[in-house]
């Protein structure tokens, strides 16, 4: 995979997101198995695609509740208590948020495998047709955001721990007072609490992200950028095409197959 074609793998994951986004269950199995031994295959490090899985695993929550809350079906029996909640919404919910796993996994794919260098050649030679300006700041941007966010990732990392060793967590109650307090307060001491630790996280976060920025721009000022650099040259190899083959042809052929059925 680290050796496949650039603009191949553009072309695999928008097959995959089209079948993922459309195709029935099986299918959706099918393309998760393959993506899950792909990672495998190309020893995709679990720190990786630990912090995307957190921001799903919360997507995925908010939308197999909103799903279950919003169906008018036949409620869900466990044991002899009835819950507010429809089986047919909490089956559409999960499988929304099974469609959005495997698009975060195959775009971690991607990102894993390929060199922001590869990337932007592709997209260069893709959107052929585009004035040479529009596709070059396009390709700059996306292999530059693809390179840049490990990093901010680890710097949010870093800023976060930092806060936490210096107190973040704190508000231990003084002694003497009541432990029980009234549930408005309660609530608001929670939400300040969030607010702060939000404030506290994003403004060291943004003012890196934008000195991040600004270095970027001023390197590539220094270097005469331009919109049509020397880009990397890309060339089919042998194994591509077949890897192609392997890689989309069994999702392709199951959807069609279940659409006969």
């Amino acid at each position: 995979m680290h050796r496949h074609d650039a603009r191949l793998k553009l072309l695999e994951l928008l097959v995959w997101s089209i079948l993922a986004l459309r195709a029935r269950p099986l299918v959706i199995a099918l393309i998760g198995l393959m993506m899950v031994l792909m990672h495998f295959l190309v020893k995709t490090k679990p720190a990786t695609l630990s912090r995307p899985l957190v921001f799903w695993l919360i997507m995925a929550a908010a939308m197999v509740l909103a799903g279950a809350l919003n169906d008018a079906g036949p409620r869900l029996i466990l044991g002899a208590k009835t819950l507010p909640l429809g089986r047919d919404g909490l089956y559409a919910g999960a499988l929304r948020s099974a469609r959005l796993l495997i698009l975060l996994l195959a775009a971690e794919l991607l990102a894993a495998t390929t060199d922001p260098w590869d990337l932007a050649a592709a997209i260069r030679k893709i959107f052929f047709f585009l004035p040479m300006r529009w596709r070059g700041s396009l390709a700059t941007a996306i292999s530059l955001t693809l390179a840049f966010i490990p990093v901010l990732l680890d710097d949010a990392a870093t800023i976060r721990d930092a806060a936490l060793c210096r107190g973040l967590r704190g508000g231990r109650e003084r002694k003497g007072k009541k432990r029980a307090m009234k549930w408005s307060f309660r609530i608001k001491r929670a939400y300040g609490g969030m607010f702060r630790r939000a404030l506290v996280l994003c403004l060291p976060m943004a003012n890196a992200a934008l000195r991040r920025a600004d270095i970027c721009a001023e390197a590539l000022l220094s270097r005469c950028y331009v919109d049509n650099p020397t880009a990397v040259e890309l060339k089919l190899k042998p194994f591509d095409l077949p890897l192609l083959l392997v890689l989309t042809a069994p999702p392709i052929a199951l959807t069609f197959f279940l659409l006969l059925l």
